[in-house]
């Protein structure tokens, strides 16, 4: 709840603030009440992320990749993609394959439920993954939001479709880029292999312990996002631009 207070108390702030403004200024021009409203959501969503990041209590998930991670949930909520709005996912390969980096979030408690090891593309890197396709026949990792699809049994057994909504993943279901548990993603294997990570085909493949419960937990249309050192993915990103996320965000918190 202290999100909620902290942002309610920003939103009283900002209230008075503007009508103080207009009362030392009685003429504003419709284009500056417009600029004003937009800044006020922009502050509002700045300090709603922090507090949110501040409940979480996980110092191993990185605050900037987070703020990425909740523009773009917001921004598929606005597009009504997310069947499953319960959950938001954050894969962060900006960090080496011996540590946490796959993060999955309660968005109505504002908890981290679970946090694992994930492997990454084969192609994409050894420890660290540094390249990332959307290729065919890459073995490269793919960037970007996805939806998560349903639950099936093939190939790595009991499986989940990701569908990839961007120019960097929007390959990624013909590819059969999918959610699998394997033995080279796991705890057992870090120790037994020089501490690195096995590699998949381009699959975030999970250990297998909880690996059910997780995706059980996340499939049919919730927030799946992977990140990774790419300079030109930020810029490039739609679900990352202030019009696509601000409208959804702040209808859950109106003046």
């Amino acid at each position: 709840m202290n999100n909620l207070i902290l942002l309610a108390s920003f939103l009283i702030f900002t209230n008075f603030a503007t009508i103080t403004n207009s009362e030392e200024s009685p003429i504003i021009s419709e284009n500056e009440i417009e600029e004003i409203t937009l800044d006020k959501k922009i502050m509002a969503f700045d300090a709603f992320t922090e507090s949110f990041y501040d409940c979480l209590k996980e110092p191993t998930l990185n605050l900037k990749v987070f703020k990425m991670a909740l523009k773009g949930y917001y921004s598929l909520k606005e597009d009504g993609k997310l069947a499953n709005q319960n959950y938001l996912t954050v894969i962060d390969y900006t960090k080496p394959s011996n540590e946490d980096r796959f993060f999955l979030i309660d968005i109505e408690r504002k908890t981290v439920i679970f946090r694992s090891v994930i492997a990454h593309g084969k192609n994409s890197g050894g420890l660290n993954a540094t390249k990332f396709s959307n290729e065919s026949e890459s073995r490269m990792t793919s960037l970007g939001f996805y939806v998560t699809g349903a639950i099936y049994n093939g190939k790595y057994d009991y499986s989940m479709k990701i569908h990839g909504l961007e120019y960097s993943n929007n390959n990624a279901f013909e590819r059969g880029v999918v959610v699998h548990s394997a033995d080279y993603a796991t705890y057992e294997f870090l120790q037994e292999n020089g501490n690195i990570l096995g590699r998949s085909y381009g699959c975030p493949a999970l250990p297998h312990d909880n690996y059910q419960t997780i995706v059980d937990i996340i499939q049919g249309g919730s927030c799946f996002f992977i990140y990774g050192k790419d300079r030109s993915y930020e810029r490039k990103s739609t679900y990352l631009k202030t019009n696509s996320f601000i409208e959804s965000f702040y209808s859950d918190f109106p003046l």
